[in-house]
C-alpha cells in the first residue's frame, strides 16, 4: 500500500459490519502491520468472533477511550501509528462512528474526517469508519468519505466536500475554561528563558517523567517562540496542575488563520509551520483557537 485510504463503512447490523470488514483486517493482519480497531461493544464482539484467532493480532480499543479527546488530536494519533509503521507495512485502524463525545461540540465526526484527510496523504495507512446504514447518516458521511465500502467494493460517494470547506461549517469549539490558573506570566523574547524555567518547575512538581518535561518545555517554548518572532512579539502564559494533566496555554493578540493546526508536517525547505507540529508531536493534546483578543494555543500533557 502506498497511498492512505480513507472510507465510509455503512452497516446494517453488528454481524454484516464484521462480515465486511473481516477481509480488509485479515489482509492487514497477514501483512503483519498494526491493526487497531475501535468499536462498541456489540460490533467489536462480532469483529472478535467473524475473525477468530486471528482477532488475537488485533488491538482492540474502546470508543470512550479514543474519543475523550479532540477530533484533530485523534487523526495526528493515526498519522503517528502510520509513521511508526515498519517499512514496507502499513497500518490499519476501524475507527466507528459512535456518539458525538460529549465536551466538543457539534460536528465532531466531520471534523475528524476532514481532519484524516489532511494527515494521511503519503502514509501506510487506511482508515475505515463504520457508521449506521440509514439515509441521513449516508447523507453525512457521504460528505466526508470519498469512497463507502460496499459488498467488498469500494463505491464512490456522492457529495464528498473538501476539508477546508467542512472545517469551516464546523469548525472546532474553544475547549472549557479550567479555572483559576497555578501560574501566570506576561513574556517576551528575553522572558523565554524564564518561561521554561516555570513550565519545567510545575510540570517536574506534577509528576511527569524527565523525558516528558523536557518534551513539555520544547512544545511550550516552541509556540512562544512563535509569538516573539511571528506573532505581535509578546505574549501571556498560563499553566495549570490539574488531577492526572499538566496544561499550558499561550495567548497573544494576533490572529491566526491556520484550519488544521499541527497535522501536518512542514516541509523541510519552509520556513514557517515548524513551531505548531512540534509542540503537537511533542504533547498528547494541541488545541487552537481565536476570540475577540486574539489567538490561543493551550497543550496538555498527561501524567
Amino acid at each position: 500500500m502506498t497511498e492512505p485510504l480513507h472510507e465510509g463503512v455503512p452497516f446494517s447490523s453488528p454481524a454484516a459490519l464484521a462480515v465486511q470488514l473481516a477481509p480488509r483486517l485479515r489482509s492487514a493482519i497477514d501483512a503483519a502491520g498494526p491493526v487497531v480497531v475501535v468499536l462498541d461493544r456489540p460490533e467489536r464482539d462480532a469483529v472478535h468472533a467473524e475473525l477468530g484467532a486471528a482477532a488475537d493480532d488485533v488491538e482492540f480499543l474502546d470508543p470512550a477511550d479514543v474519543y475523550r479527546v479532540p477530533a484533530f488530536t485523534v487523526a495526528v494519533r493515526w498519522a503517528r501509528l502510520a509513521r511508526r509503521t515498519a517499512p514496507g507495512g502499513y497500518a490499519t485502524v476501524v475507527a466507528q462512528h459512535v456518539d458525538a463525545p460529549v465536551g466538543d461540540g457539534p460536528g465532531y465526526w466531520a471534523r475528524l474526517d476532514a481532519a484524516l484527510d489532511i494527515a494521511l496523504p503519503g502514509l501506510p495507512v487506511e482508515v475505515l469508519c463504520p457508521f449506521p446504514d440509514t439515509v441521513e447518516e449516508r447523507l453525512l458521511r457521504s460528505a466526508t468519505h470519498r469512497t463507502l465500502l460496499s459488498s467488498g467494493h469500494s463505491v464512490r460517494s456522492d457529495g464528498y466536500r473538501m476539508p477546508l470547506d467542512v472545517v469551516a461549517e464546523f469548525p472546532p469549539p474553544p475547549p472549557p475554561e479550567l479555572g483559576p490558573p497555578t501560574h501566570i506570566q506576561e513574556f517576551a523574547l528575553d522572558g523565554l528563558a524564564v518561561l521554561r524555567r516555570a513550565v519545567a518547575t510545575l510540570s517536574t512538581g506534577a509528576g511527569l517523567s524527565t523525558e516528558r518535561v523536557a518534551d513539555f518545555v520544547l512544545a511550550v517554548n516552541e509556540i512562544a517562540s512563535n509569538s516573539v518572532e511571528h506573532g505581535p512579539g509578546s505574549g501571556t502564559l498560563r499553566l495549570w496542575s490539574l488531577d492526572g494533566q499538566v496544561v499550558a496555554e499561550v495567548r497573544d493578540a494576533g490572529r491566526m488563520q491556520v484550519p488544521f493546526p499541527g497535522l501536518v508536517a512542514p516541509s523541510p525547505t519552509g520556513a514557517r509551520g515548524r513551531g505548531l507540529w512540534l509542540a503537537s508531536e511533542l504533547s498528547d493534546v494541541l488545541q487552537v483557537w481565536s476570540d475577540g483578543s486574539g489567538t490561543v494555543i493551550r497543550v496538555t500533557m498527561t501524567l
